[in-house]
């Protein structure tokens, strides 16, 4: 472990690092009400809905927003207020679904090439590597287009995008944990492989920035969400998304401006939150970085 660095104080004198200043406690309020905002749409999105999210009603074609229609209606007089908080559901689930892929696929296999090392680290990274090597988007694209066009089939094809980042940092991490004396002594008292070493010693003590990670890639998945359902790879008519609200909103920018900009605004929301989340665990889960 490496000695804490001193820097100068404003008083002249020597002391330790100052650690990275915490964000402003309005910011971290608003985080978590966008958080628990989220977790409420996805438990019970479809039952707060004031319409009927999928109803047209062609008389009521881009209605402002009103007493009736609190954000509008769009070019089929769908409420844009209901689409957006069934919208909401399937954007939030369809990126932890993602999410859950991701550490899936890329926690074992960077714990594996960590503990194993030799030939199966080599072997494991270069996969890691190729994957890498792609633009994400268009890696997701075409692994959406050769499993079939859906929300289930895109945000798996997100999944084995976001896996390698798990992979590496996990790879990384156990790299240094199993170089630790805890884990030397279970080995003289004759712990060995997955039960005896991995699970009970490496696992916990590395799991703090895969846990911080994975609140990034939450943001990522959203966005990666979006763009694929924007560009009609994701959810299908007559369902909804934010992605798909936002791509149905762009043809029609002009005629109804306000509902380009609400789910727009909404994923940016949820990507603030939840980059915002991953400063507090990093916060909470170091003590090195506690103020």
């Amino acid at each position: 472990m490496s000695t804490p660095t001193t820097t100068q104080t404003a008083s002249g004198t020597a002391g330790t690092a100052p650690v990275r200043a915490r964000k402003p406690r309005i910011v971290r309020v608003l985080s978590i009400a966008i958080l628990l905002l989220a977790l409420v749409l996805l438990l019970a999105g479809r039952w707060l809905t004031p319409y009927d999210p999928d109803a047209q009603d062609l008389t009521q074609v881009f209605q402002g927003p009103g007493a009736q229609h609190w954000l509008g209606t769009d070019d089929l007089g769908r409420d844009v207020l209901s689409r957006m908080i069934a919208g909401g559901q399937a954007t939030i689930a369809a990126a932890l679904f993602a999410v859950a892929v991701a550490l899936g696929l890329g926690l074992p296999v960077g714990i594996a090439a960590g503990y194993l090392g030799g030939w199966v680290d080599t072997a494991l990274m270069r996969v890691v590597d190729a994957l890498l090597a792609f633009p994400a988007i268009v890696l997701a694209i075409g692994v959406t287009a050769s499993m079939g066009i859906g929300l289930f089939n895109a945000m798996f094809a997100v999944g084995i995008v976001l896996a390698p980042a798990i992979a590496r940092l996990a790879r990384a991490q156990t790299l240094s944990v199993k170089e630790m004396t805890y884990v030397e002594a279970a080995r003289s008292f004759g712990a060995r492989g997955m039960r005896g070493i991995v699970l009970p010693h490496i696992l916990p003590n590395m799991i703090q920035p895969v846990i911080v990670q994975t609140s990034i890639i939450f943001g990522l998945a959203m966005l990666a969400e979006a763009s694929l359902s924007f560009l009609q790879l994701g959810v299908q008519a007559p369902g909804s998304s934010w992605g798909a609200v936002l791509s149905r909103a762009y043809s029609f920018m002009s005629q109804a401006p306000l509902a380009i900009l609400v789910p727009g605004i909404a994923i940016a929301l949820m990507v603030f939150a939840a980059n915002i989340m991953a400063d507090e665990f990093q916060e909470w889960l170091d003590p090195k970085r506690r103020s």
